[in-house]
């Protein structure tokens, strides 16, 4: 079947409601106007030209998750994302961002995400911060109630940075730890890492336990050190041009790579590079590339249990369950292989999460733009993790962690739920399984030598 483009799927909505149930922001407010059709209709007569640009037309725009829960529920796919962005482009250049948030704004996208080397500069002040006691004097001054609620919450939120020693460029080839292909005339699957940029700057270890857990999947990893940010924060906030340019740096590293993967462990990356054969649909040079690239990327998860083997790992007895990514389970369309992976664990029992659908509120930065109903949609979250009885609750993307670690501190929950990526949970667990076996053969060991 052809894919519509942006404009033929803005005309193929027929108002059925099949979306209503999926929405988020519609499931908090009732109003149409929230909701995947009210947007669609409303960003249709912009473009159109039949309203004109105004505050309450904006408001509502920004009010999209741009999750795509309403895209997997409609029957006919219309893309209200990119209907929603189409129609946010269209403001922009009637109201372009202006004042201190313009230029914040404009310095963050261009000037700092495009830059690795920028952004572990910044990584090291961050370290400075929470380990030079400076963090603690800020929140015993209260210094940061001149900042928004969710500013607060994530800079309580926010992970321990590791130092700089910690932080040098990763491994560029790690071997497979499969015992049963060494030697042997088959060669593992070669797996390049997408490190990414906030990723690899304040959820370093997380990367690195993807390196062990791929490794010990089956995998050779390959993590090249040229490439760059996904785009996909550029391409949320209208940066379209950015985002290209990154997108044909990444291209351009990972062909060089030569591999049969390209892993991603977030996913709102993962989903960007899977985007990337869209970014260029009227680039007949460019799109080539772009598509070979995204048919090899992958989740963590979704190519460990397609293409690898699962590690054995052991729990402690917790009870956990997994709020998913909007844009892995809607984009990627992964959405069964994280709970396998979790449901593998032994001496864990996996719980299956309320509404796991909506959208957590982080949305990229959308829980610091829509303050307001961003906190609605994560204590309406939390209710539904309460009803778990839970004490882990693991994600698939840095942006869902830092919001779900806000959520347990908004909901008192801190001491007895904690937040964690599946990555680091499932290698903890491995690790716990492989000492546990290690103990066992010495006790074995012990009892012959008798």
């Amino acid at each position: 079947m052809k894919q519509l483009t942006t404009v033929e799927s803005m005309y193929s909505c027929v108002r059925c409601g099949a979306c209503r149930e999926a929405c988020p922001t519609l499931s908090i407010t009732g109003r149409e106007a929230d909701g995947p059709r009210g947007r669609v209709l409303m960003a249709r007569n912009l473009i159109e030209g039949v309203i004109p640009v105004n505050d309450e037309i904006k408001e509502q725009l920004d009010r999209c998750l741009l999750c795509s829960a309403c895209v997997d529920a409609c029957p006919v796919d219309v893309a209200v994302p990119d209907i929603v962005m189409m129609a946010k482009e269209k403001i922009s250049e009637v109201r372009p961002q202006e004042g201190v948030t313009g230029i914040v704004g404009k310095w963050v996208f261009r000037k700092l995400l495009p830059f690795p080397k920028r952004l572990q500069k910044l990584g090291h002040l961050l370290w400075i911060y929470q380990k030079s006691g400076l963090q603690m004097v800020v929140r015993k001054l209260r210094v940061l109630k001149l900042l928004s609620e969710s500013l607060q919450q994530m800079e309580r939120a926010m992970p321990e940075i590791l130092p700089p020693s910690r932080r040098n460029p990763h491994p560029l080839f790690t071997p497979s730890d499969r015992k049963d292909l060494k030697g042997s005339s088959h060669s593992a699957p070669r797996a390049a890492l997408f490190q990414g940029c906030i990723m690899d700057m304040m959820f370093r270890s997380t990367n690195e336990n993807t390196i062990r857990f791929l490794a010990q999947s089956g995998f050779d990893v390959v993590t090249p050190g040229q490439q760059v940010c996904c785009g996909a924060l550029h391409t949320h906030n209208g940066e379209k041009d950015t985002a290209l340019e990154l997108a044909k740096r990444n291209i351009e590293v990972f062909e060089q790579a030569n591999v049969d993967y390209i892993v991603s462990n977030a996913g709102g990356c993962g989903a960007m590079l899977r985007e990337y054969e869209e970014l260029f649909r009227d680039d007949p040079e460019w799109l080539p590339r772009a598509r070979q690239f995204c048919q090899k990327v992958k989740d963590v998860s979704e190519v460990a249990v397609q293409k690898g083997t699962i590690p054995q790992a052991a729990g402690q007895g917790e009870r956990i369950t997994y709020q998913p990514s909007c844009h892995l389970q809607y984009v990627m369309g992964v959405k069964d292989a994280p709970k396998k992976i979790l449901r593998s664990v032994a001496d864990a029992q996996y719980v299956e999460l309320p509404e796991a659908g909506y959208c957590c509120g982080s949305a990229g930065i959308y829980n610091l733009l829509q303050e307001q109903m961003a906190n609605d949609i994560l204590d309406k979250k939390m209710g539904n993790v309460a009803k778990t009885r839970a004490n882990v609750i693991v994600t698939a993307n840095p942006g869902c962690l830092l919001q779900m670690k806000m959520g347990i501190e908004r909901a008192g929950m801190q001491g007895s739920v904690e937040a964690v990526h599946i990555v680091d949970y499932i290698v903890e667990a491995m690790e716990r399984n492989k000492q546990s076996q290690t103990a066992e053969d010495q006790e074995e060991l012990q009892k012959q030598s008798v």
